[in-house]
């Protein structure tokens, strides 16, 4: 007799669980079980009550479960898409200009050495005090400087204290190529009476004396004694 019980209170608590896994079909959203389970819960609850069993329906827990899953959003990416971020090409090296100082100081030193360059062709012509202008046989001082700096559009008086009147005063220790130097001279009792161009390195480019046009160093002793000032004729465009 207790076997034919047992056996019964089996068969009835595998039927409770087929008719609660057939109030739920596959395919049916969270919500529409829910509403399902709650409306079948007396009938489930008799049925459980048959075999010692008690069906308990937690209604708080499963809609805090719903909305959990009702709240996280998928957003399906598709295979097609590319979610690479674009490559952008490495930037090119732009060339730096210079400063509008620095491409007038070029310009200056460019026609400097155009100056230089010219005045070497007259390497040892005779020094002849007084020649005239233009006169390319024999220069002195003033005439050379004159005729170099001509030939390269700059156009300067005829003497040496008349071309120390133009241009810009530049401190002997910013003198640059192609600045003018005047000195005084034993002749000349501490006054202009001597002009040269600086070619850089302590030295100048000048006519005197025997040996005519030549090169000579700043650091002479009566060149560096007789220092008077300096003077930038060569425009800076």
């Amino acid at each position: 007799m207790r076997n034919n019980k047992g056996i019964k209170k089996t068969v009835w608590t595998v039927a409770a669980s087929l008719m609660v896994t057939g109030l739920m079909p596959t395919g049916i959203s969270h919500a529409a079980t829910l509403n399902a389970t709650s409306e079948n819960s007396s009938f489930l609850s008799s049925v459980f009550s048959k075999v010692g069993l008690e069906w308990v329906f937690d209604n708080s827990r499963a809609i805090s479960n719903s909305s959990e899953v009702k709240d996280k959003t998928f957003t399906p990416v598709s295979n097609n898409e590319s979610a690479q971020t674009p490559v952008q090409a490495p930037a090119q090296n732009k060339p730096v200009q210079g400063t509008e100082k620095e491409q007038s100081n070029g310009h200056r030193l460019q026609v400097a050495d155009n100056i230089i360059k010219l005045g070497k062709q007259y390497l040892g012509t005779p020094y002849r005090l007084g020649s005239p202008s233009g006169v390319t046989s024999t220069f002195d001082c003033s005439s050379f400087v004159q005729y170099v700096y001509g030939k390269n559009g700059i156009h300067l008086p005829r003497t040496s204290r008349e071309q120390a009147h133009v241009g810009k005063t530049i401190p002997r220790s910013q003198i640059q190529k192609g600045d003018l130097l005047f000195f005084s001279t034993s002749h000349s009792h501490g006054k202009i009476g001597h002009v040269a161009i600086y070619v850089g390195d302590n030295k100048i480019l000048h006519t005197w004396g025997p040996g005519g046009v030549r090169f000579d160093s700043l650091s002479t002793p009566w060149l560096d004694k007789g220092y008077i000032t300096a003077k930038r004729v060569i425009p800076d465009k």
